[in-house]
């Protein structure tokens, strides 16, 4: 539930119990960091930092990490050490794979961040210096390399051809029509198919870049040197690549899905946008959409069918984004018997905005009977302690559209038995997750640095593990065959 004015503390909270930020380490550091903690000599697996603390994992057990144990501590970044210093055992939380995460306390010092960051940054520039282009060109696949090459020979050309034509339309006099809108179309019908048949088969080269980290960086390097900079003038490679929200997939990126327009300021990156928000995963954006909202009305139906004397419908959206499915269901439906109360949850609050006013607008329009509650709420919150979140039980639908591509298996089953949790009895949760394996994963994984966990269906039926036996659970693919959705229905 959300909190009380009386509950809510603030500004007054922080500046009483202020407790320095954790940062993840993969969310801090670059790719090449390459972290190394020594704890009492032996290295551990660095999991987040902040100024006045470490934690990482451990396989040892938590008996070998008695609480106020102190031990040494020395960090390094780039093979240079940029903290020496104590430690004293703090905290100890569930790990992966049965492990145990140590949260240790430093004792007569602290991380000065900002400086770690900048001899993060030096580091990279000694290795880029150093080694060059061709330590890691050296390490890449020549199949991989042979598919990069083709998509930048691909792209350079027709953005020259474009540019060209572009600047030839317009210092021609104005007449009839739009020349430039023409262009647009034309080039969109010339080149889908065979920028979607390179983007195919630079996944399938990718495929071999997977296992090994070294070469998977070296692509991800190749492809965001000389792919994403051609891309970069096309509105949504710049957002998700740029990722100014801190992650890719945030609401700005989800508007660009579904306008599935022609935005840019140029011929080549208003195209080439729209094939951005045509690929197979930018389409399925929409059609899991309207999966979505075809359930919910489907639930909706079920619900009222069983004749409550003041029906309250109760939807929960975790991850809820701008909420088109909220929208476009008012819109749809236009009215019902009683009450639809939806709670919303985003770790964004203009996100949130957006969703609260395009639905506002929906039922202003239709004069429907529904309540909006929208919760702003860290994702990472949520990931920590799944029991934080602010879902009432009795929920009749509970979806999530796209926070599950993120989660690992572990948390993401915790995460669903508390949302299985928060269900009422006959309600139905929806989960979706990323298609996999795909043959379309390049490029946002490696033109955008937008990397997701693709499923497959049995590995997405594994996320249920948790749930009783009682529990009804199913997979089914949405129309656009681009995401895999996990269905529980609670008896």
């Amino acid at each position: 539930m959300a909190k009380s004015y009386e509950e809510l503390m603030g500004a007054l909270g922080r500046a009483v119990f202020f407790r320095p930020a954790r940062r993840r380490v993969r969310d801090l550091l670059s790719r090449d960091a390459h972290p190394q903690l020594l704890v009492d000599g032996h290295e551990y697996p660095l999991f987040d930092l902040s100024m006045n603390g470490i934690s990482f994992l451990s396989q040892e057990g938590v008996e070998s990490w008695p609480a106020g144990r102190d031990s040494d501590v020395t960090l390094l970044l780039h093979g240079r050490e940029v903290y020496r210093g104590h430690g004293r055992v703090a905290r100890l939380e569930p790990g992966p794979r049965k492990g145990v995460r140590i949260g240790l306390a430093l004792v007569g010092g602290f991380l000065d961040l900002p400086e770690i960051l900048h001899q993060d940054e030096e580091g990279q520039l000694e290795t880029d210096l150093r080694a060059g282009p061709e330590f890691w060109r050296t390490r890449i696949p020549q199949a991989f390399q042979d598919a990069v090459g083709r998509a930048v020979h691909f792209l350079h050309f027709y953005r020259r051809v474009l540019d060209r034509n572009e600047a030839r339309y317009r210092a021609r006099p104005a007449r009839d029509g739009d020349p430039l809108a023409d262009l647009a179309h034309r080039a969109l019908a010339a080149l889908r198919e065979p920028w979607a048949e390179i983007q195919r088969s630079a996944s399938r080269a990718a495929v071999e870049c997977l296992d090994d980290r070294t070469i998977l960086l070296a692509s991800k390097r190749l492809t965001e040197t000389l792919v994403t900079p051609v891309l970069s003038v096309c509105p949504i490679a710049h957002r998700a690549y740029t990722k100014p929200l801190g992650y890719a997939g945030d609401y700005q990126v989800m508007r660009y899905y579904y306008n599935d327009a022609l935005e840019g300021d140029s011929v080549f990156a208003q195209v080439f946008h729209k094939f951005g928000v045509e690929h197979p995963l930018s389409a399925g954006v929409r059609t899991r959409k309207g999966f979505v909202v075809r359930l919910m009305e489907e639930e909706h139906d079920r619900y009222l069918a069983r004749g409550e004397a003041e029906p309250v419908f109760r939807v929960a959206s975790l991850g809820c984004g701008p909420a088109r499915e909220v929208s476009d269901f008012i819109a749809q439906r236009k009215g019902w018997p009683g009450q639809v109360a939806w709670t919303l949850i985003d770790q964004e609050d203009e996100a949130l905005s957006i969703a609260y006013n395009d639905s506002h607008r929906q039922l202003m329009a239709t004069g429907a009977d529904g309540a909006l509650q929208c919760l702003h709420l860290s994702f990472v919150q949520i990931i920590r302690d799944p029991s934080l979140l602010p879902i009432e039980r009795g929920q009749h639908f509970i979806f999530a559209t796209g926070l599950f591509d993120y989660l690992g298996e572990a948390v993401a089953q915790v995460l669903i038995r508390t949302l299985f949790d928060q269900l009422a009895v006959g309600g139905l949760i929806a989960l979706g997750n990323a298609m996999g394996p795909n043959d379309h994963f390049w490029s946002p994984e490696f033109i955008l640095d937008w990397t997701m966990l693709y499923r497959t269906r049995e590995e997405m039926l594994r996320l249920g593990r948790l749930l009783p036996e009682t529990a009804e659970v199913n997979v089914e693919i949405e129309p656009g065959n681009a995401y895999y959705f996990l269905l529980i229905r609670k008896h």
